[in-house]
């Protein structure tokens, strides 16, 4: 992935080297402490790369991760020995479980934690988000992987909620990049709901599939990424005619949007039918993902064809023939061939199982073909995000009213409080 990135950036950068040694570092540790420190480095790094774009969201972000890596620490350290020994990465005592889920639940965008997800993706460079999706996100995946807890009921809920509500937003999303940030969210809840079945299986078929989802979000990534530069936006109501304009693209496009929606021979199509396997004996979880499953196909459906088959809008200018780069084709092609190299010799399971997605595939292309008017993307729904903006103005009208009536007339302030207590007095009856 770090040399698919360094093929695909003009501007040779030692950052997303720098990143994948730290990550790696992380998965490496033996020790809790030690994880968090080296993901939260990892995050600095990343934090340096979404600032070359936009500086008020690399801050946004590396508060965010900050704070998960704050409590990181501090439930390791609450689980460290009496005798000074840190707490080795794994199993965790029982009363630390919630704080832990609370910390790694940040990293791994839970619901109501995954605050930071949108707006970091579509206001980071591609390079960026290409590594958020595909590894930093995951961490806090690996991270409850590493608990190795038995079947948890609500963290099966959370998985569940994640799935469906990730693929709803999807959907509706106007822009290219937060579409694929709330379909990494979905993923994400595939990932989780097998994680929290307990078992050996569900813990294999969740590191398939962040397996499988790294590739094909890359992929896609770069694709959107490649559109943006050609026409100067990614909104999917101003986007069209790129299987004309860009034909070089759309089958790498079309690789990943397969992938990621479980087509057979494919990372993705391998990863989800691992889940399949490791979710036996929950029917109803089953029956929610296959809905999560066809509400992310047609979110991939609306990008591909607002993106790539729908043609312009008149009033929009055609823009200059362009010839593709050789950088940019090698760092595409090679997301391509590890894609299907993972879907035809996975590295452990086997091919067999990734002909059970392939059902929701067909029914959401076709029900996309059949009902399109419900995928018009005229508007983007608010979210998490949106309430943090929300409260941030509220709390700078709060702070401007303040600094309205304050005179710096201290006598004044203690006439108010002095009259403040004699009626809290006087209606206690003291």
């Amino acid at each position: 992935m770090t040399l698919c990135i360094d093929l695909y950036v003009r501007r040779k950068s030692p950052m997303p080297y720098l990143f994948c040694l730290f990550a790696c570092l992380a998965a490496l540790a033996s020790s809790w402490f030690f994880f968090t420190v080296w993901v939260e480095l990892s995050s600095i790094v990343l934090a340096f790369m979404v600032g070359k774009k936009d500086r008020p969201t690399a801050r946004f972000y590396l508060f965010s991760q900050l704070l998960g890596g704050g409590l990181l620490l501090m439930a390791s350290a609450m689980g460290n020995s009496s005798d000074g020994g840190l707490l080795s990465i794994g199993p965790v005592p029982s009363s630390l479980v919630p704080l832990f889920y609370v910390a790694l639940g940040i990293k791994a965008a839970l619901p109501l934690l995954h605050f930071w997800l949108p707006r970091t993706h579509s206001k980071a460079p591609v390079e960026a988000s290409v590594l958020l999706s595909g590894y930093a996100v995951k961490m806090g995946i690996y991270g409850m992987v590493r608990m190795s807890l038995g079947p948890s009921p609500w963290l099966l809920f959370a998985g569940v909620f994640m799935a469906l509500y990730g693929a709803l937003q999807g959907v509706m999303q106007r822009d290219a990049k937060r579409l694929l940030a709330y379909s990494t969210m979905g993923q994400l809840g595939f990932m989780v709901s097998s994680l929290a079945a307990g078992t050996d299986l569900g813990r294999y078929g969740s590191e398939a599939l962040i397996l499988g989802h790294a590739l094909s979000k890359g992929l896609l990534f770069l694709s959107v990424g490649e559109t943006e530069k050609r026409y100067g936006t990614r909104d999917l109501a101003e986007l069209g005619r790129g299987m004309k304009d860009l034909p070089w693209l759309f089958p790498f496009f079309a690789v990943g949007a397969l992938s990621l929606a479980g087509a057979p021979l494919t990372a993705g199509g391998w990863g989800k039918s691992m889940v399949k396997a490791g979710l036996e004996g929950y029917p109803l979880v089953e029956a929610c993902l296959f809905l999560a499953g066809l509400g992310t196909v047609l979110s991939l459906c609306k990008l591909g064809y607002y993106a790539f088959l729908r043609p312009f809008k008149r009033d929009f200018p055609t823009p200059p023939s362009v010839s593709p780069e050789k950088g940019v084709v090698g760092a595409l092609s090679l997301f391509c061939v590890a894609i299907l190299a993972v879907g035809v010799c996975p590295p452990f399971g086997s091919v067999a199982f990734s002909l059970y997605p392939l059902k929701s595939l067909m029914i959401a292309v076709a029900f996309f073909c059949l009902v399109p008017w419900p995928f018009v993307p005229t508007y983007s729904p608010r979210d998490v995000d949106s309430l943090l903006s929300l409260l941030g103005d509220l709390s700078m009208t709060v702070a401007n009213r303040i600094l309205e009536v304050h005179s710096g007339n201290l006598a004044r302030y203690l006439f108010y409080i002095a009259v403040l207590a004699v009626f809290l007095m006087v209606a206690v009856g003291i």
